[in-house]
């Protein structure tokens, strides 16, 4: 009973989790945001002329979560022991979960993309040309009768089934996303319920602007035929609209954020502190919401604005930008308050780490073009 007391305060945690664990949560968000957008649209048109922009929406969130590892491997301080997470799990660990789901992820991904290359590859297996032998091996030799929509009409049943698979993971994927931060009881930020949401209203406006963006760009550097292009031009219209709503919802969902975390004590408005006034306070207004959310919203607000190719693009760009420091701030964030102490924890500046991520964005770029060059993303006119 007559034991001292010790007291241990001004103790300094740091940021243990920077930018490299920042832009892999983005990019995985990216991904499969990508997905539901594109594969929900499908469910919507159910046209054949927007089969390539759902080829994209597949194919291209595959060759992201396929890069996005390489995030970790530099982040981690033994990453050749990452292959242990696969037959060491642990049902407490949240990350032990994410291995398997954005590994399913990725199969589900390739399995539905194969199937909807599958009746074109098909047809340029049996055509004499340079790339005859790679569509061979992609189709495994097999040979098939009948037109491209009888080849297609007859796989229907497996390509839904891998549509709808990779759908529930894309599903899966953003949940646990927001599972992920939340489970951290000791970071205010992150322990709230509308995390989820959060990363599904990011998934949402980055997937619609990836999407917009990627097809222009490969509209503008490879040849796609007139009525195709027609037909793409008003789809990415309609997007358009998708990505107004979804800025929309995601401004709708911080602002329930906010108000939530005025009701958590001294620690949510420390947190709120951290975006309004702290120090993200500049990444908050200035590239997360005058950029990432007002300017993209302005731009899409009129049809004739949305129609315009250049104007589309620089919203989509606007709002990755914006979904990124989104996801950069929260993530930093909420390592900046301080835990044992009075003063904000400091994160130095990593200009490598950002530079490497716009480069690895740039290379996932110069894939998609390369395999839009090999692969039949577009339909074969009969």
């Amino acid at each position: 009973m007559n034991e001292a007391s010790q007291y241990i305060y001004w103790v300094s945690h740091d940021i243990a989790l920077g930018y490299m664990i920042a832009w892999y949560l983005w990019l995985i968000s990216l991904a499969e945001g990508t997905h539901i957008v594109a594969h929900m649209s499908w469910l919507y048109y159910r046209t054949e002329d927007y089969r390539p922009l759902e080829k994209v929406g597949s194919f291209q969130p595959f060759i992201i979560l396929a890069l996005v590892p390489l995030f970790l491997v530099i982040d981690l301080g033994h990453p050749e022991r990452f292959y242990t997470m696969f037959y060491h799990w642990h049902w407490t660990s949240p990350v032990a979960y994410g291995v398997y789901i954005i590994t399913l992820c990725m199969i589900t991904y390739a399995l539905h993309a194969y199937y909807l290359f599958r009746p074109e590859l098909l047809h340029r297996a049996g055509q004499p040309g340079g790339l005859q032998g790679l569509y061979r091996l992609l189709t495994f030799g097999a040979t098939e009768t009948g037109t491209l929509r009888e080849i297609r009409d007859r796989q229907d049943g497996r390509e839904r089934f891998w549509a709808g698979a990779s759908l529930f993971f894309s599903f899966m994927g953003l949940i646990y996303l927001g599972i992920l931060l939340s489970s951290f009881k000791g970071r205010v930020m992150w322990s709230s319920s509308v995390m989820v949401f959060i990363f599904f209203a990011f998934g949402a406006c980055s997937g619609s602007a990836f999407l917009i963006l990627l097809t222009h760009l490969k509209n503008a550097l490879v040849h796609t035929g007139a009525k195709a292009l027609a037909e793409q031009r008003r789809y990415l219209t309609e997007f358009g609209i998708l990505l107004k709503y979804a800025l929309v919802a995601q401004a709708g969902v911080f602002f329930i954020y906010f108000v939530l975390l005025q009701y958590t004590g001294i620690g949510g408005r420390l947190a709120s502190q951290v975006f309004f006034s702290g120090p993200r306070a500049f990444q908050f207004w200035f590239f997360q919401v005058a950029i990432g959310l007002v300017l993209p919203f302005v731009l899409m607000l009129y049809r004739n604005m949305r129609e315009n190719v250049l104007v589309s693009c620089l919203a989509a760009i606007a709002t990755l930008i914006g979904t990124l420091f989104g996801c950069v701030n929260i993530f930093i964030g909420g390592q900046m308050l301080p835990m044992t102490h009075f003063n904000w924890e400091i994160l130095e500046p990593e200009p490598g780490k950002m530079a490497f991520g716009i480069a690895l964005m740039v290379v996932m770029f110069a894939v998609f073009l390369v395999t839009y060059k090999v692969l039949p993303y577009e339909n074969i006119e009969s």
